[in-house]
């Protein structure tokens, strides 16, 4: 009994390891809640990248404001 004791205990941790992985991974933020992020984002973005983010949030800005 007490050999198994640990392997319970250690099968229950995993489980609840996997379960709270599970529950933080499936949370999905609205993407019209803060359309600001999107704007700094692009301003602060490396040269190379800068022009391909500002047209997603642009694409992304229209589509909310469509949306409401």
């Amino acid at each position: 009994m007490p050999k198994t004791l640990p392997k319970i205990l250690g099968f229950a941790l995993v489980l609840i390891v996997i379960a709270v992985l599970a529950m933080l991974t499936l949370y999905e933020e609205d993407p019209c809640a803060n359309l600001q992020n999107n704007v700094s984002g692009a301003v602060l973005a490396d040269d190379e990248d800068q022009s391909a983010m500002v047209n997603r949030a642009i694409v992304e800005r229209s589509a909310c404001e469509e949306r409401e």
